[in-house]
C-alpha cells in the first residue's frame, strides 16, 4: 500500500513517510493509492472482536507488514485504548424513541479525537525512536484536536508540539486543557481570530517543503491521513456493533466539523461497508450550501454554542471530492484553486456523487442546539454536548423518516460545555477533573490581529531545531 495526493504531485510514499507529514509536497492531501475491498463474509468475520482487535484489523489493510510487524502494529492499538476509560472503548446508549449515541468521548481529552490520536502518537513514537528522529508538530484546533494531540505526545522526548487556538471562540474548558499542560514539549497560542484564520498558518508553513523537510515538520490534524484511516474503525465498530450479520444499512449522524469522520465514513462505504451519512453542520459551515447547487461564497464566521464546529470550510472535502471524482488530481487542483479564491464550483457528476452517500443537515442555530439538550436530558436523564446536540436534533426531526438503522456519532464529553449545559436549562455535569483545571496554573503566548503569524510561528519552529541539535532529517 502507498499513498499519493489528491492533487497528483506526490505519489508512492510508504506508511511512514504518509504519518511523518501533513500536507503533500503540492499542497495536496493525502490517501492510499489503491482502496481495499472488505467482503460481507469478512465483514460478519469481525462482528464481536475487542475495539483494539478491529483496530488492528482495519489498519492491516492500510499498513504493510514491512511498515510495522504485525506483532508491533497490534501492540500500538492495545497501548493507545489501554488509557481509556471504559473497556469497551466506544459504548453505545440505546434512548427513547431508537435513539443511538455511540460515545466516543472516553479518552484523556473527553472528545473523538482521541481515538485516533491516541493511535497516532503511538504511532510516532514508534517511528521516531526507530529513527533517532525528532519531529515538531502543527496543530491548528477549533476546540478539541488541540488537547488530544497534546495528550498523545505530552512529555515525549522525540516530540514537540505546537498548537494554535482562536481565543475566545472555544469553551474555558477547552482552552484550560490545552494551556495548563505544562510539559516543556507543549507550546500553545491564543489567536484572535477563527480556526480557519489560524488553518493559514498550517498551509503556509506546509507550502514551504524545505522548511518542512529541514524541521521535520508534521502534522496530527486530520489532514494527516493517518487519523483518517484510524477514524474508519468507530465507523466499522457501530456498524458492527448495531448490525452483526452484515446485511443491512446504517445511517451514520456525523455532527460535522473538519469532516474527518464523514470522510472516514466515505472511505468505508468505498471499502464496502452499507452505509450512508448525514452531515450535521451549524450555519457556518459552507457544506450545505455547496450541496445544493456546488457553489459557495466563502465569508465570516460567528461563534456558537458548538465551536468545534466553527468552521467554514472542511478541509477534507478535498479528500471526498477526490474520491467522488474516481481520482482526478486535475479537477481536485481546480476546485482548490476556487477555494483558495473564496468560490467554489463543484462539477455536477462530482456533486452527484456526494449526494448518493451523503446529505446536509443544518441546525437552526442555538436555539435548536439547547431544545436538543433539554429534549434528550427530559426523555432519558442523559446529557449531550452541543455538538452532539446538532446530530440528535436532525434525528428528532428526521427520526420518523429513517428508514432502517441509524446512529448519531457524540463527539464530546458534556463535561467540556457547562455553559451550553447551564443555558439549556438541564443539570450541569461535574467532575474533579473540571474543578482541578479550573484552579491550575496556565501557559500561553498570546497573538494579536496585526501580527505576522507565520512568521511567528516559523521562528518557534526554528527555535525548537536549534534546541534539539541531534535531530535527523530524512532524504526526499
Amino acid at each position: 500500500m502507498k499513498y499519493h495526493s489528491t492533487r497528483g504531485g506526490a505519489s508512492g510514499m510508504s506508511f511512514k513517510d504518509m504519518l511523518l507529514s501533513g500536507y503533500a509536497c503540492d499542497g495536496g492531501m493525502l490517501l492510499p493509492e489503491n482502496i481495499p475491498t472488505v467482503s460481507r463474509e469478512t465483514l460478519r468475520s469481525w462482528a464481536g472482536l475487542p475495539y483494539a482487535e478491529l483496530a488492528f484489523k482495519i489498519a492491516s489493510c492500510f499498513i504493510e507488514e514491512s511498515d510495522i510487524p504485525a506483532s508491533d502494529l497490534q501492540r500500538i492499538f492495545e497501548q493507545a485504548y489501554s488509557t481509556f476509560s471504559v473497556p469497551e472503548v466506544v459504548p453505545l446508549a440505546h434512548l427513547k424513541d431508537g435513539l443511538v449515541v455511540v460515545e466516543l468521548f472516553h479518552g484523556r481529552s473527553l472528545a473523538f479525537k482521541d481515538l485516533s490520536l491516541a493511535c497516532l502518537g503511538n504511532f510516532y513514537n514508534y517511528f521516531l525512536r526507530e529513527d533517532d528522529r525528532h519531529m515538531t508538530l502543527l496543530v491548528c484546533t477549533s476546540g478539541d484536536t488541540g488537547s488530544a494531540a497534546i495528550e498523545a505526545v505530552r512529555g515525549f522526548d522525540k516530540v514537540d508540539i505546537i498548537v494554535m487556538l482562536p481565543r475566545g471562540r472555544i469553551t474555558q474548558i477547552q482552552e484550560l486543557m490545552m494551556t495548563t499542560v505544562l510539559d516543556s514539549n507543549v507550546h500553545v497560542y491564543r489567536m484572535d481570530g477563527s480556526s480557519d484564520d489560524i488553518d493559514i498558518v498550517v498551509r503556509d508553513l506546509f507550502g514551504d517543503p524545505a522548511f518542512v523537510q529541514q524541521h521535520n515538520l508534521a502534522s496530527p490534524s486530520s489532514l494527516n491521513f493517518t487519523r483518517v484511516l484510524v477514524q474508519m474503525v468507530h465507523i466499522y465498530y457501530t456498524y458492527l456493533q448495531l448490525c452483526p450479520s452484515a446485511d443491512c444499512e446504517l445511517e451514520m449522524i456525523c455532527p460535522t466539523g473538519g469532516a474527518g469522520n464523514v470522510t472516514a465514513g466515505m472511505l468505508a462505504r468505498e471499502m464496502g461497508l452499507p452505509a450512508k451519512f448525514v452531515c450535521a453542520v451549524n450555519d457556518n459551515n459552507v457544506l450545505s450550501r455547496i450541496m445544493d447547487n456546488g457553489q459557495c461564497n466563502l465569508g465570516d464566521v460567528h461563534v456558537t454554542l458548538a465551536p468545534a464546529m466553527d468552521i467554514q470550510f472542511a478541509y477534507n472535502l478535498e479528500r471526498i471530492w477526490h474520491l467522488c471524482s474516481n481520482g482526478d488530481s486535475t479537477l481536485i487542483k481546480k476546485i482548490m484553486k476556487e477555494v483558495d479564491d473564496g468560490n467554489v464550483n463543484v462539477p455536477v457528476n462530482v456533486l452527484n456523487a456526494m449526494k448518493k452517500a451523503i446529505k446536509v443537515y443544518t441546525v437552526k442555530g442555538d436555539e435548536e442546539i439547547k431544545s436538543a439538550i433539554k429534549r434528550c436530558w427530559d426523555e432519558n436523564e442523559y446529557n449531550i454536548c452541543p455538538h452532539t446536540a446538532i446530530g440528535v436534533a436532525y434525528y428528532y426531526s428526521h427520526g420518523k423518516d429513517i428508514k432502517g438503522l441509524s446512529a448519531v456519532l457524540a463527539t464530546a464529553s458534556p463535561l467540556k460545555f457547562p455553559d451550553a449545559i447551564k443555558a439549556s436549562e438541564v443539570p450541569v455535569p461535574n467532575s474533579e477533573r473540571m474543578h482541578q483545571l479550573v484552579v491550575s496554573p496556565a501557559r500561553h503566548i498570546d497573538l494579536e490581529k496585526g501580527q505576522d503569524w507565520t512568521a511567528i510561528i516559523r521562528a518557534k519552529v526554528e527555535e525548537i531545531s536549534q534546541q534539539k541539535p541531534s535531530q535527523t532529517t530524512v532524504d526526499p
